[in-house]
């Protein structure tokens, strides 16, 4: 996994210092944009300091770094940046009009997905994960009804793919960990997988492989569709669940 390293003109730097514990997921709100667009409009629009998260990938995966994972984010409000790695994707993924111009964008790219989950799977190796949030998981958002990081973000699948945090310690209702668990147990069985519900490194890995071969299933493959049709039945669920 390679960072793209960033030479940012910031406004100031006397940052808090931080110990981070929570990944925070945002997206941009903008089809197309850069890391450096992103650090002037939070110069200028917002008066901050410079670029509020600690990354960003844009669609085509590629990572670039933003605050240091030791100072604070900016991403949130005031005390709800505490110890939190923000992570930005390039990319409106709700219903956006702005002017009368649609911004909405239903799919995120596979290869910026897969950055994502890369790049989360590598912070935790540095620091003890306990959370991982959306930007709307919190108080602040709902005087204006956010959404970030976009009603159209695969937010069930990003979960699972990033393994490694015991469903216990995810910010969700009780509801959500029993259907998680309950298609992870069946989705091992499915696979021939060690079946102890718990979506680990080699669970995870077999949902990779079948994610990127399965995704469009041929007809006549029964399996697959089988599979698919468990995910696709997953994630309604999930959805649904407020």
């Amino acid at each position: 996994m390679t960072i793209i390293e960033e030479n940012y003109n910031w406004a100031r730097t006397n940052f808090v210092q931080q110990t981070p514990d929570t990944i925070v997921i945002h997206h941009a709100v903008c089809r197309s944009c850069t890391a450096q667009d992103i650090h002037r409009w939070h110069i200028e629009e917002r008066g901050w300091a410079g670029i509020a998260y600690h990354y960003f990938i844009r669609k085509d995966g590629s990572i670039y770094r933003g605050r240091q994972e030791t100072w604070q984010g900016g991403g949130l409000l005031g005390s709800e940046n505490k110890d939190t790695l923000q992570i930005c994707l390039e990319g409106c993924y709700t219903d956006y009009v702005v002017n009368g111009v649609v911004l909405t964008e239903k799919n995120v790219p596979q290869v910026q997905l897969d950055s994502l989950v890369e790049l989360c799977k590598d912070i935790q190796k540095r620091w003890t994960i306990k959370e991982y949030k959306r930007h709307s998981d919190y108080s602040s958002t709902r005087v204006d009804n956010k959404d970030c990081p976009g009603k159209y973000f695969p937010w069930a699948e990003f979960i699972l793919r990033v393994g490694g945090i015991s469903m216990a310690t995810i910010n969700v209702s009780d509801a959500w960990k029993d259907k998680a668990i309950d298609f992870v147990i069946k989705f091992q069985k499915e696979t021939g997988l060690v079946v102890d519900g718990k979506a680990g490194d080699a669970t995870n890995s077999k949902l990779d492989e079948v994610l990127r071969k399965w995704k469009e299933p041929s007809k006549d493959n029964r399996q697959a569709l089988e599979l698919k049709e468990a995910w696709d039945n997953f994630v309604n669920k999930i959805s649904a669940i407020k």
